[in-house]
């Protein structure tokens, strides 16, 4: 069988997907799925990787020095004289202003983390001017909002927030017809900073559904590195492959409170259940006839376990396969090195206590 043929849709197909998102420092990559698939699973990476407990710790664990990652969600501080001033959240943690414009009256103010967010700012400006696209910038209703607010998304990306759609036409009117006056002014500016560092706000949206979808994704692909494309093409992966590509089947009735969630293939372990082979991302996959499961790992601290297929093998067996979340590398951990990480870990890692092993020994010595 090629590798030309897509492992989700099994149409021609060679595009490089990568195992581990990049977007969590993976660099595994493997050429069996086409570009329609890979563009369409984005969503589950993104879940996975923006709008999920793993959030955190990809901004925790990423040092500086890796790669430019930021938090998927919302992030800002209030300010005495604009209101909410919008932030990313990047490496180990750090926040940097956007850049952005507010309309005080009819007076222009701006917010930037340093001059070169200014001339970012005012570069992003000049191009949607030219292009005759910043009268087509989204706008968002804030009824919060104390100012209308432009702000710079992404570097391709802005969007208004206002309280109402007219006050956020009037900030894009402005701008069109005085922009020449108001980038003077702005490049001449006085540079005022902030005496403090202010209280952050995070809001975070998270997405169970495309989450779980994210991490199925890593362990099946996984299996397709490790055994080849042939084998994952085979119909006994056609349920999960299926739900991988968005085939998502909420139950009827959830409980007051809770998050309609597909839990037929993906689960979270409690921190007692997570088997601690690696600090970085990690899949065991695992064969005990009938079933075939793998256990996901990322950052060495968020747990799952994926329900692949069943009926496929006859004998046991178990396998490891390590990735850096700084883009470092991927290996399959031999047997030798696997058992040695499972017995070198603490015992707390396993749910026992120092002093419950210490009273294992005792009892085992008795006897």
């Amino acid at each position: 069988m090629s590798e030309s043929i897509c492992i989700y849709c099994r149409k021609p197909g060679n595009s490089r997907e990568h195992v581990a998102p990049a977007s969590i420092g993976g660099n595994c990559t493997i050429t069996c799925v086409c570009v329609e698939c890979n563009r369409a699973l984005s969503t589950a990476d993104k879940g996975l990787a923006e709008h999920s407990p793993v959030t955190l710790s990809k901004l925790h664990h990423t040092p500086q020095s890796a790669f430019s990652t930021q938090l998927g969600g919302h992030s800002s501080f209030e300010d005495a004289d604009v209101g909410r001033v919008t932030v990313r959240v990047e490496n180990q943690m750090v926040p940097t202003v956007r850049p952005q414009l507010f309309l005080d009256q009819d007076r222009i103010r701006v917010a930037v983390s340093d001059r070169d967010g200014l001339k970012t700012l005012i570069s992003f400006i000049d191009r949607q001017i030219a292009s005759d696209h910043l009268k087509d910038t989204r706008i968002f209703i804030d009824e919060n909002a104390r100012l209308p607010h432009y702000c710079m998304h992404r570097s391709d990306d802005a969007v208004v927030s206002a309280s109402d759609s007219q006050l956020a036409r009037k900030l894009l009117l402005l701008l069109q017809s005085s922009w020449t006056q108001i980038k003077s002014k702005l490049e001449n500016a006085e540079e005022s900073r902030r005496a403090s560092t202010p209280e952050i706000t995070i809001k975070l949206t998270f997405r169970p559904n495309d989450e779980y979808r994210g991490v199925a994704k890593i362990a099946f692909e996984t299996l397709a590195v490790l055994f080849g494309p042939e084998l994952v093409l085979r119909d006994e992966f056609n349920p999960v492959r299926e739900y991988i590509r968005g085939e998502v089947k909420l139950p009827e009735t959830v409980p007051p409170g809770e998050i309609a969630v597909d839990s037929r293939f993906v689960e979270r372990l409690q921190p007692q259940s997570q088997l601690p082979f690696s600090d970085q991302h990690g899949v065991i996959v695992l064969s005990s006839p009938p079933n075939l499961v793998a256990f996901v790992l990322l950052y060495g601290e968020h747990g799952y376990i994926v329900r692949l297929a069943n009926g496929l093998f006859d004998e046991r067996w178990v396998r490891a396969y390590e990735f850096s979340y700084t883009r470092d590398g991927h290996r399959e951990l031999n047997d030798a090195e696997f058992a040695r990480r499972l017995f070198t870990a603490p015992p707390e890692s396993f749910g026992v206590s120092a002093g419950d092993l210490s009273q294992i020994d005792l009892e085992l010595g008795d006897g």
